[in-house]
């Protein structure tokens, strides 16, 4: 895939573990695509064998080798009916349990020593890692677009929209993405997490072409997390989204 195709169509996938996926796949969740590629998040040798910064298909789980199904598995499905003759390529860049400020540029979370970044936990913060892989992706690509999922470390707290909007904007400017479409999914409508929900909705109001991708009616694994049927939903409502306002 040498050069940068722009039927290479790119994706970031930001934020914690309801991006990086939970519940655990069926078989009807594990047919390839060839047009579906993913950059490898770790090296795995099961399920499918996979290698850091290395493009394969995708199949889930796309984050570590041992995650679930997420938004991005469906997303890509659903794009890639509608772009026949082109490529989908994923870049997963969630870690489960992370607040914000993991994705922060410049920033050290206070909970850094708890999580590890891979491939060998280098980095001071998530935001150089996503970075870095993006670039290494936009060598064969260009980023169409980032699709986001953060919040259950960081409910109800007032000043979280402000910095996914300061997030949003480094990433733009480092990238130079312009103003590709940012896709923010709602929480589970549960006790434990629908109360940040009207934050998530405040962020169109801060980020230009940023979207909110509504999770009503979605069913729970638990109190914070998607089950499979909610995330195969969620990852095609993300995609609906994203085709309504995509212009190449």
């Amino acid at each position: 895939m040498g050069g940068s195709d722009p039927n290479f169509h790119l994706f970031l996938l930001i934020g914690q573990s309801n991006m990086a996926g939970t519940p655990t796949p069926e078989a009807v969740d594990q047919a390839p695509n060839p047009s579906i590629r993913v950059l490898g998040y770790e090296d795995c040798r099961a399920p499918h064998e996979r290698g850091y910064d290395e493009w394969s298909v995708a199949v889930p789980p796309l984050h570590g080798c041992e995650a679930g199904l997420g938004p991005g598995d469906y997303f890509a499905r659903t794009v890639a009916r509608s772009f026949p003759e082109a490529k989908i390529g994923l870049i997963p860049c969630a870690i489960p349990g992370v607040d914000i400020d993991f994705f922060r540029k410049g920033v050290v979370s206070s909970r850094r020593r708890e999580f590890k970044i891979p491939p060998d936990n280098h980095w001071s913060g998530a935001y150089e890692w996503v970075v870095s892989r993006a670039k290494l992706a936009q060598e064969v690509g260009v980023i169409r677009g980032i699709l986001f999922h953060q919040g259950e470390s960081d409910v109800g707290r007032v000043e979280w929209p402000g910095k996914v909007a300061e997030m949003v904007r480094d990433l733009r400017a480092d990238l130079n993405l312009g103003l590709v479409p940012f896709l923010a999914g709602e929480l589970m409508y549960s006790p434990g997490c629908s109360g940040h929900n009207p934050l998530i909705a405040r962020l169109p109001e801060l980020i230009e072409k940023a979207y909110v991708i509504s999770a009503a009616g979605l069913a729970p694994q638990d109190d914070y997390h998607f089950n499979l049927a909610g995330q195969r939903t969620l990852g095609t409502r993300y995609a609906e989204k994203f085709l309504a306002v995509f212009r190449p």
